[in-house]
């Protein structure tokens, strides 16, 4: 999978900071490196990914090892993902294998329920900053299931269900939101009972994320961000662990009446 521009973005501004470090004007630099000015002007800018080879003279010339640790960082499997590189992930896939222990996925959820959990959950942002974020994320989760793909395979922590985020009207509209796609068939949803003696799920949520023509990649969750996973023999490993929450958890049928359920709670706290 290609680096992202915004990824070559950072890694050009780290060069471009090193080269000044080192007091080369771009013409000096291309002429150490054998490449042209504008190669090493368009780096810079994020605007083209330089070669291993090139990578390799660079750092060699000014990074000395810190411009290969910037882009192993940036490129490499088990590197901290970025906000909208996740999305874009989602946005583009085949098919999205997803464990929730909290709170509905962020491509599921409707306007009102992302406010109330960044409200709440990220305190420091102010409340233009909430609402804009909260717009975006809404406005990515309608693209996304109003069409045909990915298609979408939830594990999800019964507790889930019985967390209740800013006010009851906005649960059951989450609920209901959530429960017409399952019913439409655009996901399929299962539950992990909170009583399950052998829970396989107490390592955080994850997603596996599968495209037609890249490779699947994992994407751990974390309390702050998360680590995008490329390496093939970690994503086999969370499909394994994938596939042992489905055998714990109950049918997409029994799913579905559990969430009737909680819309029916709901519909007695919102009269």
């Amino acid at each position: 999978m290609p680096p992202d521009k915004r990824l070559l973005q950072a890694y050009g501004a780290e060069l471009r900071r090193l080269r000044n470090e080192a007091g080369l004007v771009q013409t000096a630099l291309a002429n150490k490196v054998n490449c042209s000015k504008s190669q090493i002007s368009e780096i810079e800018r994020g605007n083209v990914e330089p070669s291993s080879d090139l990578r390799t003279r660079l750092d060699q010339t000014v990074g000395y090892g810190r411009l290969q640790r910037v882009w192993d960082g940036l490129t490499g499997s088990g590197r901290d993902a970025w906000r909208f590189e996740v999305a874009e992930l989602v946005q583009g896939a085949s098919a999205i294998y997803d464990y929730q222990v909290l709170v509905f996925p962020a491509y599921l959820q409707t306007r009102e329920y992302a406010a109330a959990l960044m409200r709440y959950g990220a305190q420091w942002l102010s409340e233009e900053e909430l609402q804009a974020r909260a717009d975006a994320r809404a406005e990515r989760s309608q693209r996304l299931t109003a069409a045909s793909r990915p298609r979408v395979w939830l594990a999800l922590d019964e507790t889930i269900l019985q967390r209740r985020y800013g006010n009851p009207k906005t649960m059951r509209a989450q609920f209901a939101y959530v429960y017409q796609l399952a019913e439409a068939d655009r996901i399929t949803m299962q539950l992990i009972p909170a009583d399950t003696p052998r829970h396989p799920g107490n390592s955080g949520a994850f997603k596996l994320i599968t495209t037609d023509n890249e490779p699947d990649v994992m994407f751990a969750e974390t309390p702050h961000e998360g680590q995008i996973i490329t390496n093939a023999v970690d994503v086999a490993r969370f499909r394994m662990q994938f596939a042992a929450l489905q055998g714990a958890a109950t049918s997409p049928e029994a799913a579905l009446g559990r969430l009737r359920d909680e819309m029916k709670r709901l519909d007695d706290e919102v009269a």
